[in-house]
């Protein structure tokens, strides 16, 4: 049987790795976010933006050095870092309290594709919040490895090439929802995904998913 030189190729670079963002991805964690810091931002005394959903929403996805000059402007960065690290462990305490909005079909998703690929988690967020986010799904037995900003300090171009190099993947795609997530793909030389149900919009992405039910579906078409 004689096989075209497209489909050689395809099989040579079968996918081996899914690596997913998680905000705006797996989940929208607007709600625990906002409630946890502005409940403790209020008891700090200082001069703060108080958090809505439109400036949660805009902050998705950021650093956690963007978010602790967002919210806390008047501050001197460091002592804003400070703060905002705080308001990292208060955050993840409430989504293990109270839970987070996570999108249709994550743990049946990730239990399919855990299947044929090894399965990641890579994010701008801070410390700790992959955990919790994880465990509130339900799908740590599922996921091999997940890095963030909060674990060393470097934007997620720089983790995800470290992601790949740590784990010796030979063609990871990345699942995304903003075009800083493409071209975080772009810069690490990664076939991006984009879904269509988070914060940003990719009008121009090669690859798109409607939802996470199709995705097992589409990853073996991309190269």
């Amino acid at each position: 049987m004689m096989y075209s030189d497209t489909e050689i190729r395809r099989t040579l670079m079968k996918t081996d790795a899914v690596i997913f963002d998680i905000d705006g991805t797996l989940t929208n964690s607007t709600r625990p976010i906002i409630t946890s810091w502005n409940r403790h931002l209020a008891s700090l005394g200082c001069s703060y933006h108080p958090l809505d959903e439109e400036l949660a929403g805009s902050l998705m996805g950021k650093t956690m050095d963007d978010w602790a000059m967002a919210v806390l402007p008047d501050l001197p960065i460091e002592e804003a870092r400070e703060i905002a690290e705080v308001m990292e462990q208060k955050e993840n305490e409430e989504i293990r309290l109270n839970g987070t909005d996570l999108y249709p079909f994550v743990k049946e998703t990730f239990e399919l594709l855990s299947k044929e690929y090894e399965l990641f988690i890579l994010s701008n967020c801070g410390k700790g919040y992959i955990e919790a986010v994880m465990a509130h799904a339900g799908i740590e037995q599922y996921v091999k490895g997940h890095l963030c900003f909060g674990n060393n300090g470097l934007d997620k171009p720089d983790n995800l090439k470290k992601m790949i190099h740590d784990y010796q993947l030979k063609h990871p795609v990345y699942v995304g929802d903003t075009d800083r997530d493409r071209e975080c793909c772009e810069i690490a030389g990664v076939p991006f995904i984009f879904v269509s149900w988070g914060f940003g919009d990719v009008p121009d992405a090669e690859y798109r998913c409607d939802s996470l039910k199709d995705l097992a579906g589409l990853i073996p078409r991309v190269k």
